[in-house]
């Protein structure tokens, strides 16, 4: 596989430091990283005097004295258990300037346009469109006879090697930005294996690490419809020979990068099975129209939420209020699918916990 090279000497020419740690970049990512959080004592403290706290964040990394906090870990318990952590406000609009100013322009502008994870004009909706296009495409090329090659790969972030990460950022950062950002990730990760979710730029990574792989499947492969959110990849072909080939070839390169198909989650299928996406099963009828089902795990896990939480309205633990919005969310996810008849069943069964 062949990175898509950028040119260094262009690279360096485009960077600026003072476009990081100057104060307007530093002001304008303060901006960003207050919204939603103001109400937290320690992000409150930081912007009652936004403007001096600031200056001063700027003297300290322009003088070389500044020092990030240790980071905190907490469990996250949805969807799935895992370690997270949490930094410093002042850490974190240092990191965002970074990110937003350098890394993130610098790594993106050599990705697939089917990659579609934690970037401006991609993320689930568009994802979820691209697969449905995919599919038309598939059904007038082959009619309903092809098949699909899902690979998910194995606890994505714990397995992702610090080496392979910062050698993708290496390769696309100017020497100065590529500095600085290893030395965030080494200060807040341990050892040279695995990566906790909280930060914008493992997210960045967690994006990177197989664009090269995003490449070869695109342009050695020539794999038309193919499609990645993060570690979720999906392969349409006519041919299950080759796809089984392509996933022998696959899974060997992911090994070399350190990860591991899941065993259970990865396999090939015809299409008449539906493909299981972002949440939604996305099935194909025999006039090629795409419909997308809400996963029923999902139906099923949000009754029981609903359930605990009127419980808790009736203890008087919770305002009726709450429950309202958060089933008002719920309803806006799964009406991204057709859900119509779903919706009405779950609007009588909500009713139905207030009787």
């Amino acid at each position: 596989m062949q990175d898509k090279k950028i040119n260094a000497d262009t690279v360096n020419e485009e960077f600026d430091i003072e476009s990081v740690i100057g104060f307007d970049a530093l002001y304008e990512s303060m901006c960003k990283c207050r919204r939603g959080v103001s109400w937290k004592s320690s992000v409150a403290s930081f912007i009652l005097n936004g403007i001096e706290s600031v200056a001063k964040l700027e003297r300290e990394l322009k003088e070389g004295t500044y020092k990030p906090r240790p980071p905190k870990k907490f469990m996250i318990t949805h969807p799935k258990k895992r370690e997270a952590v949490s930094i410093a406000f002042r850490d974190r609009v240092y990191q965002r300037s970074l990110n937003d100013n350098v890394i993130y322009p610098m790594v993106v502008r050599s990705f697939i346009y089917d990659n579609h994870a934690c970037q401006k004009g991609r993320g689930t909706d568009k994802a979820r469109s691209r697969l449905k296009c995919f599919l038309q495409r598939a059904f007038r090329r082959w009619g309903e006879d092809f098949y699909v090659l899902q690979i998910d790969i194995q606890g994505y972030y714990p397995h992702m090697r610090h080496d392979v990460a910062k050698e993708k950022l290496r390769r696309c950062l100017p020497e100065e930005a590529y500095r600085r950002a290893a030395e965030v990730l080494d200060g807040q990760y341990e050892g040279d294996v695995g990566y906790n979710p909280g930060s914008q730029m493992v997210q960045i990574c967690g994006i990177a690490v197989l664009d090269d792989l995003d490449h070869f499947i695109k342009e050695r492969l020539k794999i038309r419809e193919y499609i990645r959110y993060m570690d979720d990849m999906i392969l349409l072909l006519n041919d299950p020979k080759k796809l089984k080939e392509y996933r022998q070839i696959i899974e060997a390169s992911l090994e070399t990068l350190g990860f591991r198909a899941h065993p259970d989650k990865t396999r090939i299928y015809p299409i008449r099975e539906g493909i299981l996406f972002l949440g939604f099963r996305n099935c194909l009828s025999d006039t090629g129209k795409v419909y997308r089902l809400i996963d029923p795990k999902n139906v099923k896990a949000e009754r029981r939420r609903l359930a605990r939480m009127a419980a808790k309205v009736r203890r008087g633990e919770m305002t009726r209020e709450k429950v309202d919005a958060c089933y008002k969310a719920w309803k806006a996810h799964a009406g991204k699918g057709d859900s119509w008849k779903l919706l009405k069943r779950m609007d009588e069964y909500y009713k139905g916990l207030w009787r």
